[in-house]
């Protein structure tokens, strides 16, 4: 009976184990993903920045 409880003690430190580990690696793919969208957001903010001082340029000019 020690060996069948041993067993099953086992199987589910191993399955944790690798819940936590996939539960990682998932939080890191999510931690990239936003860091290349907050890249792409900035990009735009520069050249939206950009533009309106080239109109501004433009009018005056």
């Amino acid at each position: 009976m020690n060996t069948q409880s041993d067993i099953k003690l086992t199987d589910q430190l191993e399955r944790d184990l690798i819940e936590r580990e996939l539960g990682t690696q998932r939080l890191g793919f999510v931690n990239d993903a936003k860091r290349v969208i907050a890249a792409v957001q900035n990009v735009f903010t520069r050249l939206q920045a950009e533009a309106r001082k080239a109109k501004v340029v433009y009018a005056n000019g």
